[in-house]
């Protein structure tokens, strides 16, 4: 067995078994169906061929069409015609599935916590914690990490967060979680600075947002049962992230039986829960849980599989920063030598169209978003101003 597949097997196939979404479990068949967008490339509108990636500056121009049936996947390649012609062949329930995800799919993201997100926002991140395990201690005093927060240069965000969740990390209290940040979100709000609280607590959640935190980075996406209803009330936009299990043991033996479709539906299932307590799809983004509960190569695989999530019809934001996954691949760096590995998964997201970076070296990856964001923008050899680039 596999780290990624357990008693699971994965086929590659020429033609689906039966027309798309046509047998799926949704419409009480005994199949389940995901569309992974492939062959992305800078989008055109005169491009018959493709659609928009949302508002991402991407285009995609077919479907890895996966399906589920028992124990088995497999994989079907289609372009875009084909997939739509698939599912109305299947009857009026399974194009309305396909043409509903086709709509999420492509569909701009409307804007997160007042960000336009037509282009690639940073979230920078401020531990003010101990035994964060790459600024464990940096932050610790409130001074030094207001400073810091205010040296952010081109951070769109601010993630103030005061307990580690690192793996093999102690749970720290309430009360000692909220003292470690609400001083620095009041101070770095109190300067115009856009404030992300990371925290799983709805008590601390309350505080942050009365400190001056406009958005809550949740990495339990809502398993405080009374985080639904504070967000709801407070119209507060949240990040919701996957794990599988807690800090302290998420990593003793993470299993999947296919990790992006796994995590794929955990998150499907904590949205419709948001959606459920009253939080508003515009004010919801997710987060793929990049080190929570997976091994290296369930990591790499995610990101290998980014453009599925776009599937789920919100944001996407990306936390790779100097993980340890980093070093499993490249030589055993500590975490303050990842930066080449940190950037490299940047902008390898970036071209799979996620919005937002979660980050510790703010100015670096601002600098190496902005180049391939200009890459992709002069990528039909055109200026701005539509002149052909002859020089």
């Amino acid at each position: 067995m596999s780290e990624t597949m357990s008693e699971t097997s994965l086929h590659y196939k020429d033609r689906l078994a039966a027309p798309l979404f046509a047998e799926d479990t949704r419409l009480g068949g005994a199949c389940r169906h995901w569309l992974r967008p492939i062959f992305l490339s800078p989008y055109r509108e005169d491009d018959k061929n493709s659609a928009p990636l949302s508002n991402s500056g991407l285009g995609f121009a077919g479907f890895d069409v996966v399906v589920r049936t028992g124990r088995e996947f497999s994989i079907t390649r289609l372009n875009i015609a084909e997939a739509m012609a698939s599912a109305k062949a299947g009857g009026a329930d399974a194009l309305m599935l396909a043409e509903q995800h086709f709509a999420r799919l492509t569909a701009p993201r409307p804007d997160f916590a007042g960000l336009t997100l037509d282009t690639p926002r940073i979230m920078g991140i401020l531990n003010t914690t101990p035994d964060s395990f790459s600024d464990g201690g940096d932050f610790l005093n409130p001074d030094r990490a207001i400073k810091g927060g205010l040296a952010m240069t081109g951070a769109d965000i601010l993630d103030i967060g005061g307990e580690s969740t690192r793996p093999g990390a102690e749970a720290v209290d309430a009360a000692s979680e909220a003292a470690r940040i609400l001083p620095v979100i009041t101070a770095l709000a109190e300067q115009g600075r856009l404030v992300s609280a990371d925290t799983s607590r709805a008590s601390v959640m309350a505080q942050a947002l009365d400190s001056g935190a406009t958005i809550i980075n949740d990495v339990s996406a809502l398993g405080d049962k009374d985080a639904g209803a504070l967000l709801a009330e407070r119209t507060a936009p949240v990040v919701l992230m996957h794990k599988q299990g807690e800090p302290k043991t998420m990593q003793d033996a993470p299993n999947y039986d296919f990790v992006p479709t796994d995590v794929y539906d955990w998150l499907e299932v904590r949205i419709a829960k948001a959606l459920g307590a009253g939080i508003s799809r515009a004010n919801i983004a997710i987060d793929i849980g990049f080190g929570f509960g997976k091994t290296p190569r369930h990591n790499m695989m995610l990101m290998a599989w980014l453009s599925l999530f776009h599937g789920l019809g919100v944001p996407l934001l990306l936390g790779v920063s100097r993980k340890s996954t980093i070093a499993h691949f490249s030589g055993d760096a500590p975490p303050k030598d990842r930066l080449g590995g940190s950037l490299a998964l940047a902008t390898l997201g970036y071209a799979q169209g996620v919005q937002m970076f979660r980050v510790h070296d703010v100015a670096e990856t601002a600098q190496s978003l902005k180049l391939a964001s200009a890459m992709r923008h002069y990528a039909d050899g055109h200026y701005a101003d539509g002149h052909y680039d002859d020089r």
